[in-house]
């Protein structure tokens, strides 16, 4: 269903920022794109392992050039068990692993491992983010940026309690705490010049996700949104996808479509 909606061509490198449930969408569409081809999950930043259940298989190891050769040597393999990988550094604790380089998804071999997932960056399962220096960490050679927003963040107040970094983004950027987030300035902060979207390059495909839409009285919301985001005025958006990943259920938003 997810995999329908964002339809990404394939092979692709794709990057996940943003809050509001990044890491539930990239275990979703590694399920669902796993049935066909072979699927990889990885971090340019940390990660708490998923658990390695459903064929799942966790590959880690912290000298990249080892990782990177066993990855590929078993790509070759044609193993379809191995269509479901989970690639990172050793674990800093035992909840926690690290990151690959961001080079890392330029020597993978495509023709074996058709879709790479990455998640680039952390917000703590809140909604809405400003990144802050350093943030977030791109992989090199990606060709699609899914920001995603969860959508319980709207008409509720700006602050520390809607938007993670909000020390950060207050100070740098003059945000007035107390506004309403309203479809137009969620959308504002989202694809902010110097939001997550901000190391965007051109023939990157832009396609937001908006998580949380769990029911259907919020689909206006939802589509009000997504038009928002169409129309941002600071990146190019291929597309708008949204949905409830607790719920299942997932649309999409085409640019010129009202």
């Amino acid at each position: 269903m997810f995999a329908e909606e964002f339809a990404f061509e394939l092979p692709a490198v794709v990057n996940f920022v943003g809050g509001g449930g990044k890491t539930t969408l990239i275990l979703r569409l590694l399920e669902e794109y796993s049935a066909s081809v072979a699927a990889i999950y990885t971090t340019t930043t940390r990660m708490h392992p998923p658990d390695p259940q459903g064929g799942m298989v966790v590959l880690s190891c912290d000298n990249m050039a080892c990782l990177l050769e066993v990855l590929n040597r078993l790509g070759r393999r044609g193993d379809e068990r191995l269509h479901k990988l989970v690639v990172t550094g050793l674990a800093g604790r035992p909840d926690l692993r690290h990151g690959v380089a961001p080079e890392f998804g330029s020597g993978i071999d495509r023709e074996c491992f058709p879709l790479v997932l990455n998640e680039a960056d952390g917000a703590r399962s809140m909604s809405l983010k400003m990144p802050r220096e350093g943030e977030p960490v791109l992989m090199s050679a990606s060709d699609v940026l899914v920001p995603v927003i969860g959508i319980d963040c709207l008409n509720r107040p700006l602050g520390p309690e809607t938007l993670f970094r909000w020390e950060t983004a207050a100070r740098e950027y003059a945000f007035e705490a107390g506004r309403i987030l309203t479809p137009e300035l969620a959308a504002a902060i989202l694809l902010h010049p110097r939001g997550v979207c901000k190391d965007w390059r051109p023939g990157m495909r832009i396609i937001p996700y908006i998580n949380k839409v769990d029911a259907e009285e919020l689909d206006p919301l939802a589509h009000e949104l997504a038009q928002a985001l169409l129309h941002n005025g600071n990146f190019p958006v291929a597309k708008v996808v949204w949905g409830s990943l607790h719920r299942g259920r997932a649309r999409s938003l085409l640019p010129g479509i009202q």
